[in-house]
């Protein structure tokens, strides 16, 4: 008989890295997801966030979306379907008696809070920024934001302890996107492995040093393991609210980006009307004309952005509805948006962003400013990472200076991901700043 999680362990609420009893008073109105949600929103590499680009980098304009405001967006959206997924299955009694609704709520909007805490400056182009500069100097070293924010949940965020944020196996399990091991992932793409699905190892979200905590959290929440615990090759199935999470994502980014595209002057507002109006009953198709008659564009675009936020909302939880069997069997290949009656509106906005807002000259100018800007920072703290003990790579630890900095006769590769999670954490105003400082550009 096949493998099947179940709603009981999948809600745990251990925890990963504590290791002493807490001080604070137990609270009655604040249950252990809550205390998630905080810990993330209080960290530093949650409000570095305020300064990173999700599509216009560098302040285009001040209405534009950072990656902080796209993540309370999505942590929003998160909570909602989070709420609707959770009076489903309480009407039907499968959550756990010390569960209600609003901690699965909690759960996923704490998991799209953190969603991508763990991308590097410059959106996604930093990324391959950052494997371009390494490759010059002989490392194949992919990064990755997703394997970077669980580094930062369970490792880096609190650098007392090393353990991070001490967060909930159930908040940990809905934030891994990608459950498995780089090694896993290479494998599986060049057809070395046959994954059991490939959905959950497109990318791979599990780095070397964070191994020991994904197997903490996979066993505290019963995912299904794809290979035995043992090796580089680790890979588990995906815990069902992480389809929550994504979804939340695709359905922020993907409406949010047109608006932002229509308010950057990019899209015509009749293209972006065309793009929206699946999404819109007869009656509120009328209304939104009506405002484009009277010229209220802006007012127009706001209206039917909500609308469309809404909408994919309610076809998202049908979609859970209809596959949670496949969910809790770990065998769900497609995400819910995919398998959803919005699947081909929500994909169009994708499709036109990619040929309309992403590829604009602007947005491709700063872009490849900021490959400049990391390629040079990671040659220049190359030197500390090759030769800790020159007189130069003194003064570069200098700049790298924080907790758990490695002494120098620690592994190299230690020093690269020390090095990597300083560059990673930049915001982009910071990267921007040092690049000058220390190439003497004013």
């Amino acid at each position: 008989m096949p493998q099947k999680m179940n709603w009981e362990q999948l809600l745990s609420d251990a925890r990963w890295g504590s290791s002493h009893q807490s001080t604070a008073a137990p609270q009655k109105h604040r249950s252990n997801y809550d205390r998630d949600y905080g810990r993330i929103l209080f960290s530093s590499a949650f409000r570095r966030l305020q300064d990173k680009t999700q599509v216009f980098p560098l302040g285009r304009n001040d209405y534009v979306r950072t990656r902080l405001t796209h993540s309370l967006e999505v942590a929003h959206v998160g909570s909602s379907l989070g709420m609707l997924v959770g009076e489903w299955l309480a009407g039907k009694d499968a959550l756990p008696a010390h569960i209600i609704p609003s901690d699965l709520a909690t759960i996923v909007s704490t998991a799209c809070l953190a969603h991508d805490i763990g991308n590097p400056p410059f959106g996604h182009s930093g990324e391959d920024a950052i494997e371009t500069a390494l490759s010059r100097h002989g490392l194949s070293h992919p990064f990755e934001g997703n394997a970077q924010g669980f580094r930062i949940l369970t490792r880096t965020g609190d650098p007392m302890e090393g353990k991070g944020l001490k967060l909930t196996a159930a908040v940990l399990g809905a934030f891994m996107k990608y459950p498995c091991t780089q090694s896993y992932s290479l494998k599986a793409k060049q057809n070395m492995l046959a994954p059991a699905n490939r959905l959950e190892c497109k990318k791979f979200g599990i780095g070397g040093q964070e191994t020991e905590a994904a197997a903490f959290v996979a066993a505290s929440l019963g995912l299904i393991p794809r290979t035995e615990a043992e090796g580089n090759d680790l890979c588990w199935c995906r815990h069902p609210l992480a389809f929550l999470m994504e979804a939340a994502d695709d359905i922020c980014y993907r409406i949010a980006d047109i608006e932002d595209g229509f308010f950057s002057r990019i899209l015509r507002f009749d293209h972006v009307m065309e793009l929206f109006h699946p999404f819109l009953t007869p009656s509120q198709r009328e209304y939104a004309e009506d405002l484009a008659v009277r010229k209220e564009e802006d007012s127009c675009v706001h209206y039917m952005r909500a609308l469309a936020i809404g909408r994919s909302i309610r076809t998202v939880v049908e979609s859970f509805k209809v596959h949670e069997d496949r969910l809790l069997g770990g065998c769900l290949e497609k995400s819910l948006i995919d398998v959803s009656e919005l699947a081909a509106p929500l994909d169009r906005l994708y499709q036109d962003a990619i040929r309309d807002v992403y590829q604009t000259q602007d947005v491709i100018q700063v872009e490849a400013m900021g490959y400049k800007v990391l390629g040079e920072l990671i040659d220049f703290f190359m030197e500390w990472v090759d030769n800790p003990g020159s007189g130069q790579s003194r003064k570069v630890a200098i700049l790298l200076q924080g907790t758990l900095l490695p002494a120098d006769e620690e592994s190299r590769e230690k020093r690269l991901v020390h090095m990597l999670d300083y560059i990673s954490g930049m915001t982009d105003s910071f990267a921007l700043e040092t690049y000058r400082k220390l190439t003497g550009i004013r």
